[in-house]
């Protein structure tokens, strides 16, 4: 057979594997390429998850802020206390608070974040710098009032600086004393009716007689201000974020709710527990530890009657009149918009009572029975500070660490 002398011999296989080699280079290119993005992808992914999970350690951590870690005795200066806060497919974040001083606090957190692969794990941590936010009140002394203050049968007032029953004994606990420097006060008001035991320091008993080692008449207790503003809070702040509300006020018997290790928050019975350890003056079966550290802040919208066997800690802050009905043990305290009525049974509060509107002259609005108020800068500053907000600090309060 003879060929045609303009014949290509052998071009067509030659063009077919170049054609073959560019597309499988095009193809390798463009799989490498996606394979780089879905990595680069899937890495920012589980890196934003990381800083997400980090984010939720942080405010998880503040907004569920154990309020014990405030008060004296809770948390030392320079001591690290740290939780593992899990978030879901193993991802975690752990969360480290160091005590700087007495008011700020310094929290960490690294979020550790891998989707369920843990080949692709990935770090994140957030800071922040809080403080706590307390109330200063003009705790003038154990009880602040601009009326008169009568006092008649075995009702006791103390303006000695006193310490709760067994706040003292023992460091580890919430509500330590111990070092605390002790500084006498007085009783602010507009006139005294009472009779002055001048061994004890105390004003016990009905008469007429003003003692001016106890009894201070200022502008403290005159003053409008010193009622509804505390320093950087106000009634109105320590109202709304009061952790107890009683709506239309009433009757209560509150009581601590809880074991030796918890303390059920939600029941709005539950106002803390003032006491701290056996021997004490209850029996050990009614003895809440694990409710020792919660100071909250009780807001009652109306009057308040306190019946029966009952006690509590904190702030107690009641939108009309407050009566004493029964046994009732208080530590912290008691701001009171109207008057202290005149109650039956036993009260012993440590602290502070401050009453705006109160005249305690009237017979039908005085302290008798057994009532004991004794002035207490420990249960005051334990109470103030267990019941502190947490708040960010001023300037550059959060940043992230890489």
């Amino acid at each position: 057979m003879k060929q045609h002398k303009n014949a290509r011999e052998g071009m067509a296989l030659p063009i077919a594997m170049l054609s073959i080699v560019v597309i499988g280079a095009l193809l390798a290119g463009a799989f490498f390429a996606s394979t780089q993005e879905f990595r680069s992808g899937r890495n920012t992914l589980v890196q934003q998850r990381a800083f997400s999970v980090a984010e939720y350690g942080l405010n998880y951590e503040i907004s569920h802020w154990d309020r014990s870690r405030n008060v004296p005795g809770g948390m030392r200066v320079g001591v690290i206390d740290s939780s593992r806060v899990f978030v879901a497919d193993g991802d975690t974040a752990r969360v480290r608070i160091s005590r700087l001083n007495d008011n700020t606090f310094w929290v960490v957190s690294e979020g550790s974040a891998a989707m369920g692969n843990a080949q692709t794990r990935s770090m994140a941590r957030t800071n922040m710098f809080v403080r706590i936010a307390y109330p200063v009140v003009a705790a003038g002394g154990a009880i602040t009032t601009a009326g008169n203050l009568s006092i008649g049968g075995n009702a006791r007032i103390s303006g000695g600086d006193s310490l709760p029953p067994a706040w003292s004994r023992d460091s580890t606990r919430n509500g330590n004393c111990t070092g605390m420097t002790q500084r006498d006060t007085f009783v602010v008001a507009a006139g005294l009716l009472a009779t002055v035991d001048s061994s004890s320091r105390n004003l016990i008993g009905s008469g007429t007689n003003n003692d001016s080692m106890r009894v201070s008449r200022s502008a403290i207790n005159v003053d409008s201000n010193t009622y509804v503003r505390y320093g950087s809070e106000t009634w109105e702040s320590l109202r709304r974020n009061a952790d107890v509300t009683i709506p239309n006020g009433g009757d209560v018997s509150p009581f601590p709710a809880g074991s030796d290790s918890t303390c059920n928050y939600a029941d709005r019975n539950n106002w803390g527990e003032p006491h701290r350890s056996w021997p004490d003056t209850v029996s050990t079966n009614t003895y809440v530890a694990g409710c020792r550290g919660y100071f909250p802040i009780v807001y009652v919208d109306g009057d308040l009657h306190v019946n029966r066997q009952s006690r509590g800690q904190g702030i107690l802050l009641v939108n009309g009149d407050l009566t004493f009905n029964g046994g009732f043990e208080w530590n912290g305290l008691i701001i009171v918009r109207d008057d202290i009525e005149r109650g039956n049974g036993n009260a012993e509060i440590y602290g502070s009572i401050m009453s705006r509107n109160a005249d305690l002259s009237d017979r039908s609005s005085d302290l008798r029975g057994t009532t004991t108020i004794r002035y207490s800068r420990c249960a005051l500053e334990n109470a103030l500070r267990g019941s502190a907000i947490l708040i960010p600090a001023k300037h550059r309060s959060w940043a992230q660490f890489f």
